[in-house]
């Protein structure tokens, strides 16, 4: 019976983690484009958080997946018909690149701007695509167990439990 239980969890287990947008180890294999794509949401919607709470450090490392996740979907050449590499450097890229300017200049209006920026690119990227039910949206709700606020060692931060 337990050997029974414990298979099934094993299963369950295994069906979640192979449908997560976001898995270890995978880098350069052929994920296809919703995979990628999940991956994308991810890493902009922790990239919104993370400005939102004015964390630069994290924006930094979101700013770093979210590049790397453009440059494996420009390899995809065609995806239903439709030429996605191509129109993300067309239409993605130049928005991630200011985006990343405006990181690299540390003006935090400027980077906010540009992240909206990307959301739009993301939204004309699909509309040139004709997938015009795909619709992105800046979010400010957190469903992740993770804190986006920035920590200071030493200095109790909102939601840092008192060490006391």
């Amino acid at each position: 019976m337990m050997r029974q239980i414990a298979l099934g969890t094993t299963l369950v287990a295994g069906l979640l983690a192979g449908t997560l947008p976001v898995a270890a180890g995978d880098e350069g294999h052929d994920l296809g484009l919703v995979t990628w794509m999940g991956r994308m949401q991810y890493y902009v919607h922790k990239l919104g958080l993370s400005l939102d709470a004015g964390n630069r450090a994290l924006v930094g490392y979101y700013v770093h997946e979210v590049e790397e996740v453009i440059e494996e979907i420009e390899k995809i050449e065609d995806d239903d018909g439709v030429a996605v590499g191509s129109l993300v450097k067309k239409i993605l890229v130049p928005a991630f690149e200011a985006l990343e300017g405006a990181f690299d200049s540390g003006d935090r209006g400027r980077l906010d701007a540009g992240y909206d920026r990307l959301i739009g690119a993301c939204n004309q990227c699909h509309e040139s695509a004709n997938r015009f039910y795909l619709v992105i949206e800046r979010r400010h709700d957190n469903p992740y167990m993770q804190r986006f606020e920035p920590r200071v060692f030493g200095v109790e931060t909102p939601n840092q439990p008192s060490s006391e």
